[in-house]
């Protein structure tokens, strides 16, 4: 037989309760139980509904059906009668308390003979005087109170919790007598009964050096200062509020933090997350990945670092051409970060990081949201005082000339005011972003990010250019063309207003003759950035290749860099009737090219299939030829002066060669890229094997490196039949 339970009974005896007491009172209304309208809505001239049966919803009646038993969020049980209510008296006498407490069952505590220990859900002030007392109190937690609404608290109350000192001493400070005076005390007992244990607990936590997951939130009040160990360096951010809640199904304290960074504009608060992640039991606070900076070992020395470090961010705020040994971090929507190893030249850009990777546009940085965590207020003329790009520091050493492109970046006066106005702010120093953003030449990606402390200063190579094995003459001619591209206005222009401004420069020749060390050693001598690419990085598919040609121009020009197209043959090839793929590529390339205004050298060995249009839009050919003997010398000579002692010795290798020597190697038919190769194998055989680098050592090593050439001697004919 089926029992049948309490509550089942309960509820029919309310059913019929309510079925007998409101006889004649049906939840049917009829309009003459509805209040007159205003004004009619009936609208004449509204379509007729579709044809139902001729009784459907014929009577003017309302009927009302409530929420029953075993309802929930997916399903609900109708009933035309409504759940038990409190009487209008006892409502009335609710609406008259001061503060109100919802409990409900802790099951996280054990139940003991069926019953549960209970815990609170819910705090409501109702009362004005209450409310209105508290507004500014609670206003430095971010939480704005309506003296005319009820005022609601939720756990774990972080709100009261920590604003409860102030609250305790408005209470002390308030009349005697006065209604205020008693409702705060009345709500100082309630939070006593709150907080009472727990406040006993977190100092005894405290004192011991310990933390527990539940009370964790306890140690982080708004504004306080949190020490992080972030990917690669430390970190302090100021706390805005906690909360708990499942990361990737998983609990843990999110405390959402700030810390400042710089826009592209100036320097303002950003907000992230950082996560303490679900643990048992008490632990020491200092394990935690993120915990309070007081509890550091040694607080002072960590803001003496990083408020250091955040002094050194503020001279990033222009283009700035560096190098960079370390960790980059590489972000993309929606995807987690990726970290890369970046080991060379970088360009510190984060306007061009706004603009190229993040997509940003001129107004969005103007968003009312983003302007709120503006830290330095923006002058409403700024966008006048703005130069070209191009105009921000390239290195310690140097400056990029000045661009034509219309994109717009700090003049220097910004960067300064912005500098002089963090400066003024000490104390938030300490909060600055360890990370810039920027561009990886290398690895050729944008949205890296890289590690201030790992940023060093630009080391330019001067030595390449005076390396260089070619006529001196021409070699300065194309240095001369190089620095003074667009440095004054052109003296002739295409018909075409925008085409023909870019400086062409194609090197042709064998492999190894000095076609790609040249690009490098002009790009290092005029003190421009070098944005190496090959056809691969273009990609060869037509319906992307001007898009991707557009934006490499368009980046190169900002940066004022030289781009070099190494092996640039696929693109440059002499169209045909037969290839219509491949034609496409070369008129989208000649097309582009032929509006790019920067600086482009495109290296090629096959100077003979080089489609027309390109040899009459280059502005300057270097040809290089096979290296000969004299060449060849030169090189050798060059290499091995070079080269820094041998492990445990203190003169140059050279010492165990002559200049006979010399020219025996010169007879070997090498290009430089593989009289570099064997130097290189020779010397490090030399050093882990303790020998001297002599003249039969080099030509072993240049047997096993280029096994293909032959040795000749240049100095005397010889006949065919030789």
């Amino acid at each position: 037989m089926k029992m049948i339970s309490r509550s089942d009974i309960s509820d029919t005896l309310w059913k019929w309760r309510y079925k007998v007491s409101h006889i004649g009172q049906s939840e049917e209304k009829t309009l003459s139980k509805y209040p007159p309208l205003e004004s009619s809505i009936d609208d004449p001239k509204a379509p007729a509904p579709p044809s139902r049966d001729t009784s459907y919803g014929v009577d003017a009646v309302v009927k009302t059906f409530y929420e029953g038993r075993h309802s929930n969020d997916t399903y609900y049980n109708w009933v035309d009668y409504p759940p038990k209510q409190l009487s209008k008296s006892a409502s009335k006498a609710q609406d008259r308390m001061a503060i109100k407490i919802y409990k409900i069952k802790d099951k996280d505590k054990p139940v003991i003979s069926g019953r549960f220990a209970l815990k609170y859900y819910i705090i409501e002030i109702q009362s004005p005087v209450l409310v209105s007392a508290l507004k500014d109190i609670v206003s430095k937690e971010d939480v704005y109170l309506e003296p005319t609404e009820t005022a609601t608290f939720r756990p774990p109350f972080r709100t009261l919790y920590f604003c409860s000192e102030d609250i305790a001493a408005l209470q002390k400070s308030s009349d005697e007598g006065s209604v205020v005076k008693s409702h705060l005390g009345l709500l100082l007992r309630v939070m006593g009964d709150v907080f009472g244990e727990s406040r006993i607990r977190v100092r005894q936590l405290q004192a011991s050096g310990l933390i527990s997951y539940e009370l964790a939130w306890t140690f982080f009040p708004k504004n306080a200062v949190v020490y992080s160990w972030a990917t690669n360096c430390e970190l302090l951010s100021k706390v805005v509020d906690t909360s708990y809640k499942k990361v990737n199904q998983v609990s843990c304290l999110v405390l959402n933090c700030q810390v400042i960074v710089f826009d592209g504009e100036t320097f303002a608060w950003q907000d992230q997350e950082l996560e303490i992640p679900q643990f048992d039991g008490n632990r020491p606070i200092s394990e935690l990945p993120h915990y309070p900076l007081a509890f550091h070992t040694d607080p002072e020395g960590v803001r003496a670092r990083l408020s250091a470090r955040g002094k050194k961010v503020l001279d990033f705020q222009g283009l700035t051409y560096c190098n960079y040994n370390g960790v980059g971090i590489y972000h993309e929507d929606g995807k987690k970060p990726v970290k890369h190893n970046v080991d060379g030249r970088i360009l510190v850009d984060v306007f061009g990081y706004n603009k190229h990777h993040r997509t940003q546009g001129v107004r969005e940085a103007k968003d009312p949201e983003l302007q709120k965590n503006r830290i330095l207020l923006i002058d409403p003329t700024f966008d006048d005082q703005l130069p070209p790009i191009g105009n921000g520091t390239a290195s310690s050493a140097a400056q990029l000339p000045e661009s034509s492109s219309t994109s717009k970046r700090l003049t220097e006066d910004r960067q300064r005011k912005n500098k002089e106005g963090m400066l003024a702010r000490d104390e938030d120093l300490k909060f600055m972003s360890p990370v810039l953003e920027g561009y990886a030449l290398k690895n050729k990606i944008w949205s890296v990010s890289f590690y201030v402390d790992d940023i060093e200063p630009m080391v330019w190579n001067d030595e390449a250019y005076d390396h260089l094995v070619y006529n001196e003459q021409q070699k300065d001619l194309v240095l001369s063309f190089v620095e003074n591209h667009r440095s004054t206005k052109q003296s002739m222009d295409d018909v075409i207003r925008g085409k023909g401004q870019g400086l062409i420069i194609l090197l042709s020749g064998p492999p190894g003759t000095g076609k790609t060390l040249t690009a490098e050693a002009v790009a290092d001598r005029t003190r421009r950035p070098l944005f190496y690419l090959q056809a691969e990085d273009l990609g060869i598919n037509v319906a992307s290749l001007g898009v991707n040609i557009k934006k490499v121009f368009e980046m190169a020009t900002e940066w004022n860099a030289v781009i070099l197209l190494d092996e640039a043959d696929v693109f440059m090839a002499e169209r045909c009737p037969n290839d219509i793929a491949r034609n496409e590529l070369v008129s989208i390339f000649l097309r582009e090219l032929e509006y790019f205004r920067g600086i482009i050298f495109l290296t090629t060995n096959l100077y003979d299939t080089i489609d027309g249009a390109f040899r009459s839009r280059v502005s300057i050919h270097l040809l290089f030829s096979p290296l000969l003997p004299e060449a060849r010398l030169v090189l050798w000579r060059k290499f091995l002066q070079r080269l820094p002692p041998l492990l445990g010795e203190e003169e140059s290798p050279m010492k165990d060669l002559n200049e006979e020597d010399l020219k025996e190697l010169a007879m070997w038919d090498l290009n430089g890229r593989e009289i570099k190769n064997a130097i290189k194998m020779v010397r490090s055989w030399c050093e882990f094997k303790r020998y001297d680098m002599t003249l039969s050592r080099l030509e072993s090593g240049i047997k096993v490196t280029a096994p293909h050439v032959s040795k000749r001697d240049y100095t005397y004919s010889k006949d065919l039949y030789d």
